[in-house]
């Protein structure tokens, strides 16, 4: 599996302008082929925003880097101080900490 780490700070907008975008595209990421999760993320210490993304494989999350879902996120000129960072995921020892649901990436692979 294939963790990915975005953060940034919002410029121009507020929090609520934000989680109003982010609900209007929320529903497009159910359709990256091999994302398992993805976790919305807000450290208001820090006005920091961001998401973790659970992939199937590297495949899945190389793929989800060619939408528009992520191309738009790149070049979205609120979100500043971008930071987009990939890790593997070392399934052994996830499997004894991280549940059953993260021990089965194909859960939602379509």
């Amino acid at each position: 599996m294939i963790l990915r780490i975005v953060n940034f700070t919002l410029c121009g907008i507020d929090d609520e302008q934000y989680q109003r975008h982010a609900a209007t595209v929320a529903d497009g990421f159910n359709h990256w082929e091999g994302l398992v999760a993805k976790l919305w993320l807000h450290d208001p210490q820090t006005s920091t925003y961001g998401g973790a993304y659970l992939f199937a494989d590297q495949a899945a999350a190389d793929a989800s880097r060619a939408t528009d879902l992520f191309r738009n996120m790149a070049a979205n000129p609120a979100f500043t101080d971008l930071s987009v960072r990939e890790y593997e995921v070392i399934d052994q020892l996830t499997a004894i900490t991280g549940g059953a649901a993260l021990t089965v990436p194909s859960a939602r692979s379509r």
